[in-house]
């Protein structure tokens, strides 16, 4: 097996700008209220912090750095990163609440990072330069990955073979997995910051954006929809590519209300803060003629209006 060490080479000021990129995020994740992602989003530093400081860094040392800062300030923010970022975006893609959500939360996520690694280069505040690395060969890194995607696809066959998972669903989790990784990997690339060190090639680009977060995509999804169970009582599919032109406001919460004809209080308070009445009428009317054959009922809908009220 060749060598493949791959290696970033950044000024200081990237963390600068990236500080300010990860504020917009978690600005609007708390303003849109997505509480899940948040959590998430923290469980996946942890997770990077294990990954990439313990077990890479301090314990096997594939992990190489060298830099202005400390070591342990420095893989506080670059865990937090991508594993904040990464992980909460995941989540609200699986959230699917609608399209348009889904067009924003990419849009700025492909759009904050690139800004974040051409920024750093156009706008020299200060160059100080970290370099990190990453040996691949070591222990067998690039073959362990390569197992576990395909230890993902085996699982998602499973669940699609005992009717859990759509085919759509398969495409979709796998096409999240691979947009996570291109996203970053593509902000490394026309920044130059991966071909700092000529470590660059576009076979890199292709093999780390489908294997390195789709490696664990599949458990994350079943992981999640323990926690979508625990909320909505009972696990609905997902929103079809089918329904995105008629589902303005959250599509399990539709689904969660229209299957149960029930409301939980704590979360209509939420939905009444989020979006329009008249829309999410609208999309529960949708979900009850489409998926349950019938129209909504007159007692649920006038509760539903009371808390708009």
């Amino acid at each position: 097996m060749t060598n493949s060490v791959v290696t970033r080479t950044l000024g200081m000021d990237f963390i600068y700008f990236d500080l300010i990129f990860l504020s917009i995020w978690i600005y609007f994740l708390i303003k849109k209220k997505y509480k899940i992602p948040i959590l998430w989003g923290f469980l996946g530093w942890l997770a990077y912090i294990i990954a990439d400081y313990v077990l890479w860094y301090l314990i096997t040392q594939t992990r190489l750095y060298s830099g202005p800062i400390g070591a342990l300030p420095f893989f506080l923010w670059f865990c937090f990163s991508p594993g904040f970022v990464m992980f909460s975006y995941v989540i609200v893609m699986f959230e699917k609440r609608n399209l348009r959500e889904l067009i924003f939360w990419t849009s700025l996520f492909f759009i904050g990072w690139i800004s974040v690694a051409c920024g750093s280069q156009l706008i020299p505040l200060d160059d100080r330069i970290i370099e990190v690395s990453r040996n691949m060969n070591i222990a067998n890194q690039r073959l362990n990955e390569i197992i576990m995607v395909l230890i993902n696809i085996i699982v998602a066959l499973i669940l699609y073979l005992k009717k859990k998972l759509r085919l759509e669903d398969i495409i979709y989790i796998f096409l999240i997995g691979t947009l996570v990784e291109f996203s970053l990997e593509l902000s490394l690339s026309v920044s130059g910051i991966r071909q700092a060190q000529g470590t660059w090639s576009l076979f890199l680009l292709i093999i780390n954006t489908l294997l390195e977060f789709n490696l664990g995509i599949v458990l994350m999804y079943v992981l999640w929809v323990i926690f979508k169970i625990k909320r909505y009582k009972h696990y609905y599919y997902q929103m079809s590519y089918k329904d995105f032109k008629h589902i303005k406001t959250n599509f399990d919460a539709v689904a969660s209300i229209c299957k149960e004809k029930s409301l939980i209080e704590k979360h209509m308070k939420e939905y009444s803060k989020l979006y329009k009445n008249r829309d999410f009428l609208s999309d529960i009317e949708y979900y009850c003629r489409k998926y349950n054959n019938e129209n909504i009922y007159s007692d649920l809908e006038t509760e539903i209006k009371s808390y708009w009220n």
